[in-house]
Formats: structure tokens, sequence, C-alpha cells
């Protein structure tokens, strides 16, 4: 369970630092929209709270930039 935190919070971190470049290219709001399969899709999920398991799209708000993950089916 620790890895599986662990994991995802490398992940945030990793977004954390796409947000950071995207920030010194442009100003205003960023919208990155992801499209994955029901794999990928789930397991990002799993790890977030208040993210209902009958959703089929949620997203991730890092300092004013949005993550969108589609389920792609």
């Amino acid at each position: 369970m620790a890895e599986n935190q662990e994991s995802f919070d490398r992940y945030l971190e990793k977004l954390a630092l796409v947000c950071q470049a995207i920030d010194e290219l442009h100003d205003g709001k960023k919208i990155m929209v992801f499209e994955l399969n029901r794999e990928n899709f789930v397991k990002i999920r799993t790890e977030l709270k208040n993210v209902g398991d009958d959703k089929d799209q949620f997203k991730i708000d890092i300092s004013g930039n949005e993550f969108i993950y589609l389920l792609n089916e």
C-alpha cells in the first residue's frame, strides 16, 4: 500500500513539474486532457479521494491548472 502511495506521489510531482513548465510558457488558465484506457484510468482514479466509481471522467487541479482524465471507451 505504501508503495502505491509513493508511486502516486511521484506521479503528482511530475504533474507539478508539467504545471511549472506550462506556466513559464503561457499566462492564464491551462487545461490538459488525457484519454486513458480502463486500466490506467482506474489506477489513477483509485488513488484519488472523492471520485466515485461510476464516473467516466474526473479532474485534478494543481495551482489553477486542470488535468482532465477521460475514460477512452
